[in-house]
């Protein structure tokens, strides 16, 4: 199983003058006209800063490049803001991806997981792959065996989730 994606939020903790750091620091992008939110952009990460001082990291890749670029965001706003008042991230959504041993016939799969109940969608003309939603996460399973796991917070909801599918798939 393996990482893909992980998106975290947070809070500054005090409002930001969005005009005064987009003005003064080539790293943020803001125009009021096309969207509430700067963007801090560094290091292939783009930064999500709202004036109500809530912030959003989507596209890290692990917990470690998490923590990276909210260091690096504290310090490109240290001149505007206090960051002794910064929350650090939490993670509010995880992707995953992983792989069954075989390929797999999506429509034999939702046709037995339809039976059983299972909130499962298979519209290949829409999208070539089948959708498993549970109480916990979503699965995107394509025919090659790879699926996805998405919703997670953390990493022991994944791994149990990642189970729960390939058990679920053994049984089918």
């Amino acid at each position: 199983m393996k990482i893909e994606n992980i998106v975290s939020s947070g809070s500054f903790n005090q409002p930001i003058d969005l005009h005064k750091p987009s003005s003064n620091c080539s790293y943020i992008e803001y125009g009021k006209n096309r969207y509430p939110g700067a963007y801090l952009k560094f290091d292939g990460h783009s930064v999500t800063i709202y004036r109500t001082g809530k912030y959003i990291m989507p596209g890290m890749r692990s917990f470690q490049d998490m923590q990276q670029t909210f260091k690096r965001v504290k310090e490109i706003l240290s001149p505007f803001t206090d960051v002794t008042l910064f929350a650090e991230p939490e993670v509010r959504n995880m992707v995953y991806s992983s792989q069954t041993k075989h390929e797999l016939n999506l429509t034999n799969i939702y046709l037995e997981l339809i039976s059983q109940e299972l909130d499962a969608i298979y519209e290949p003309e829409a999208f070539p792959g089948l959708i498993l939603k549970t109480q916990d996460c979503t699965f995107n399973v394509f025919p090659s065996g790879k699926f996805l796991i998405l919703g997670c917070t953390n990493e022991m909801q994944a791994t149990v989730a990642e189970q729960y599918f390939l058990n679920l798939i053994d049984i089918l």
